[in-house]
């Protein structure tokens, strides 16, 4: 069956991280932040660096978790209130989520730059006539996410938007694919599948019948097999199966 949307993965395949700063200076921002958060909340700690790396050790710990288990999306506020309670921060889970957010260093800032290819591609296929679809894992949605994809220039009126963190499920759970297919209203069987992780984009999608295309990045998992191999993304305008969306 011809193809009639393309779903993205984001990190790694429509954007890079080459240019990030060293972890001294993540570290730095997240501490200035912290203290400023915890200002306007009008408490007093006398580490806001501890505070930044309490709340997101907790974060990625709870993630790394999801990924290992049900791939259920952590509930972070939850997951940070309880990781701050434990250093004697008292925060309902609303003003832990907000803290935790506030030390987020992403996009341009956090060293984000699109591929030098990525939004001329996307838009040659939007030509062609193929609904796109965004299929990210993010701890972090909403209009944060939507202004690091408005500052990489890839903002480009995605016909679906699947972040983990919105649906509540992480990739390679078949949820955050349904997602995506129902709002497009497409098959499986009509979407194709395009990122640089074997394991939550190549395997997950094909799990849900959908084909998938892998950017070539260090192998994440074993005995899964893409239907199509890339290096750089203009490289699909070249495939013929997505010469022309189906109609």
């Amino acid at each position: 069956m011809p193809f009639r949307a393309i779903l993205f993965d984001i990190g790694d395949t429509l954007w890079h991280s080459r240019s990030a700063p060293p972890p001294a200076e993540f570290r730095r921002l997240a501490a200035e932040r912290a203290a400023a958060a915890l200002a306007e909340l009008a408490i007093a700690h006398e580490d806001p660096a501890t505070v930044a790396r309490t709340a997101w050790t907790a974060m990625e710990e709870a993630m790394r978790h999801a990924r290992a288990t049900d791939l259920i999306e952590p509930d972070y506020g939850e997951v940070s209130r309880a990781a701050l309670h434990a250093i004697g921060l008292d925060l309902s889970r609303d003003q832990a989520g907000w803290l935790l957010e506030s030390t987020y260093i992403s996009g341009i800032e956090g060293g984000k730059a699109p591929f030098d290819d990525a939004r001329d591609v996307l838009l040659t296929l939007r030509d062609r006539g193929f609904l796109l679809g965004a299929v990210t894992n993010r701890a972090f949605g909403g209009e944060r996410f939507r202004a690091d994809l408005r500052d990489a220039g890839l903002d480009i009126g995605w016909d679906v938007e699947a972040v983990s963190v919105e649906v509540g499920f992480l990739k390679p759970h078949p949820a955050i694919f349904e997602f995506a297919l129902e709002r497009l209203r497409v098959e499986p069987a009509e979407a194709l599948m395009v990122g640089n992780s074997l394991a939550e984009d190549v395997a997950g999608a094909q799990r849900m019948g959908i084909a998938a295309a892998w950017r070539e990045s260090p192998p994440d998992a074993t005995g899964v097999h893409p239907e199509y191999t890339f290096t750089e993304l203009c490289e699909l305008l070249a495939e013929p199966d997505l010469q022309e969306a189906a109609r």
